[in-house]
């Protein structure tokens, strides 16, 4: 009976660590900005974000995106984003409400 309780115990373990670790992980999609349109939210989404100074641990982000010289990853809700320069992982910026917005109808195009 103890070795059939040790045994639960184990599996118990081990299915809700690999459980855990599935909702944890994402997979990041690169947004081509190709379009005047997306350059333009994008654009207005970077320059209207405020910074939020200090060491970041986040999740792999929902998206990644190139403005020029730069690259951003994106952490988006649909009542919230973050981007990080990828250049400076130190720093994440939060977008406005009018830039969630945007981006999300951006992403969320047919």
């Amino acid at each position: 009976m103890k070795e059939l309780s040790m045994l639960f115990i184990i599996l118990g373990t081990l299915l809700v660590g690999s459980f855990q670790k599935e909702q944890i992980e994402t997979k990041t999609g690169y947004l081509d900005l190709k379009e005047k349109s997306g350059i333009a939210i994008f654009s207005k989404a970077v320059s209207d974000s405020t910074s939020e100074l200090g060491i970041v641990n986040m999740v792999n982000p929902s998206y990644r995106f190139d403005l020029g010289e730069e690259s951003y990853s994106l952490w988006i809700s649909e009542d919230n984003g973050t981007i990080m320069n990828t250049k400076d992982t130190h720093t994440i910026y939060r977008l406005s409400t009018s830039s969630v917005q945007e981006v999300n109808g951006f992403v969320n195009r047919d």
